[in-house]
């Protein structure tokens, strides 16, 4: 297996290490999504919610006041109905606000994981600058020598006597 020469590794090891920074970039952008997606979600589940227990509460509120007037068997059932159905409700709102918070920290957490990214690429920016004025300064260099070994021979050639 004949040996790579510097060019050609520094070449190599340039695309992977763009290849994982496009990766990274495109998972930050879905991974801030996602949360997003599953804050809206969540919060939209939660004003869901919201509005069922708001509703059976003033059911209930109706119910016992009917029950209050009446005092039937009837009406007793009914408002114990109605009750247990309004604790199911927010127990499922309670969830739902758990859910929710829990979205919402995640989605907090998301952020500096963007600002994180974004101060990777300034940085990158700033190594591939600094790295393409290595290479000129190198090539500069490479050409120099190579003017300066050209003058040497043509010297040489001079100064030899036939």
């Amino acid at each position: 297996m004949p040996r790579k020469t510097a060019h050609e590794l520094l070449d190599e090891l340039e695309g992977q290490f763009q290849s994982v920074h496009e990766k990274i970039v495109k998972k930050k952008d879905s991974y801030l999504a996602n949360h997003q997606k599953d804050y809206d979600k969540a919060k939209s589940a939660y004003s869901r919610q919201k509005s069922k227990l708001e509703a059976a509460t003033k059911r209930v509120s109706k119910d016992a006041e009917k029950v209050r007037k009446s005092g039937t068997t009837a009406a007793q059932n009914q408002l114990k109905k109605t009750k247990a159905a309004a604790l199911l409700l927010s127990q499922a709102l309670s969830e739902a606000k758990g859910i929710m918070s829990t979205a919402q920290d995640k989605l907090s957490t998301a952020k500096p994981f963007k600002k994180k990214l974004a101060a990777r690429a300034k940085a990158l920016a700033a190594f591939e600058k600094e790295w393409a004025q290595k290479q000129k300064a190198e090539e500069k260099a490479k050409l120099e020598r190579a003017k300066k070994r050209s003058k040497a021979s043509v010297k040489k050639k001079a100064v030899k006597p036939k």
